[in-house]
């Protein structure tokens, strides 16, 4: 059985190639692309919503909002009820190229890359994953 060091430093390893595939492959962060992909489930909807559910620091938020915005993918606007709050929606471009006409690399690379592991081998490894981070946020000092 390999070594937590050893299984810790292949995450480490996935998670740079991952970056790298994205960003060069794709055009786009993994994070402003996971951003994206829960708008197009929850949009319209506040920042804090999105930075709850995928665990952002609300300054880097704030960037990637600023990067994907300057790009057409989001726009953003005071509530007109509580203006405070700042609701982030997808354009339609975006709608666009996440549902209707997506670039023909990007379906060619998500096909290959969901060709990686099975099926249950995916549900596995986000058991084991999810594991693994709930152990780490638990270790006390």
């Amino acid at each position: 059985m390999a070594e937590i060091h050893e299984l810790l430093y292949q995450v480490r390893l996935t998670d740079q190639i991952i970056t790298q595939l994205f960003e060069k492959q794709l055009g786009i962060s993994l994070t402003r692309y996971q951003i994206l992909q829960f708008l197009l489930q929850n949009s319209p909807c506040n920042q804090i919503a999105v930075q709850e559910k995928l665990e952002i620091d609300p300054a880097a938020l704030t960037r990637h909002f600023k990067i994907l915005e300057s790009e057409g993918y989001v726009s953003r606007k005071r509530n007109p009820v509580n203006q405070r709050e700042v609701l982030v929606e997808l354009t339609q471009e975006a709608k666009n190229q996440l549902l209707v006409n997506p670039p023909k690399h990007h379906l060619k690379v998500k096909e290959q890359m969901e060709s990686i592991l099975s099926p249950a081998e995916q549900k596995e490894l986000t058991t084991l994953l999810t594991k693994l981070v709930s152990g780490l946020e638990n270790i006390e000092f």
